[in-house]
């Protein structure tokens, strides 16, 4: 089974003025924002949906959009899932959320996939072409049955340098690494681009500064990490995808 029609990233963060600020600087495409029920932006890498809420918690999940979330939660509650809450809207089953074995949130939305906005595809922001969203994971096997039960199909997995994957159910790819190197502050936005130094150095001459930076042997940086406001990380490779 799917989790829904339409997928969207959510990021958690304390200043709603100051992420904006961050990822409109790094050529993120504003579609909408709004003060209710709490602030919130929606953007776009041109890939996916990512919404920046400032509703008093700090985190990254996914919301899926549907219009048959009871019928999810029940296919859901039946494979042994249970979920953390539930909230009704006019007498029916409105929102609905649970997390996997590593905490990764999942909220499954009643709401109509023909009235979210849609990507191009075509990446739009300074950071390169979106890979996958990379979630440290604390097994592997486990997280990855856990995942493929709803949708989500192996597109490539190794064991070097850890047991890692990239998987995808048509709406997002998910990168599941089994390591301790990343993942303090939950998923990290991944993108990949050949020309990833001149992204850097275009990153650089907007005034952000970068958390880490990783030079090659000629002390070129072709790979750097970004913290935005709420600590998550945007990782910048150099490569294709």
């Amino acid at each position: 089974m799917k989790l829904g029609d339409v997928v969207q990233i959510s990021i958690g963060v304390p200043d709603l003025a100051e992420a904006v600020t961050f990822y409109e600087a790094l050529g993120f495409s504003q579609i909408a924002t709004n003060q209710e029920p709490w602030p919130w932006a929606q953007f776009s890498d041109g890939r996916n949906l990512i919404l920046l809420n400032q509703d008093g918690n700090i985190y990254t999940g996914l919301n899926y959009f549907s219009t048959n979330v009871p019928e999810k939660v029940a296919q859901i509650e039946a494979a042994g899932v249970s979920f953390m809450s539930k909230q009704q809207q006019n007498g029916r089953l409105h929102t609905a959320i649970f997390g996997d074995n590593n905490g990764l949130m999942v909220g499954l939305i009643n709401h109509e996939a023909a009235e979210m906005p849609h990507p191009t595809g075509f990446p739009l922001c300074h950071c390169g072409k979106f890979g996958e969203l990379a979630v440290a994971v604390n097994d592997f096997g486990e997280t990855a049955a856990f995942w493929q039960q709803f949708g989500f199909e192996p597109t490539h997995t190794s064991n070097e340098p850890y047991p890692w994957g990239i998987f995808n159910d048509g709406r997002i790819v998910l990168g599941f690494h089994e390591t301790t190197e990343f993942g303090k502050n939950g998923p990290a936005l991944t993108y990949f681009a050949p020309d990833m130094p001149e992204r850097i150095e275009r990153v650089r001459q907007a005034g952000i500064s970068f958390a880490s930076e990783m030079p090659d042997e000629t002390g070129e940086v072709r790979n750097a990490t970004l913290k935005g406001s709420a600590g998550e990380a945007i990782f910048m490779f150099e490569g294709e995808v």
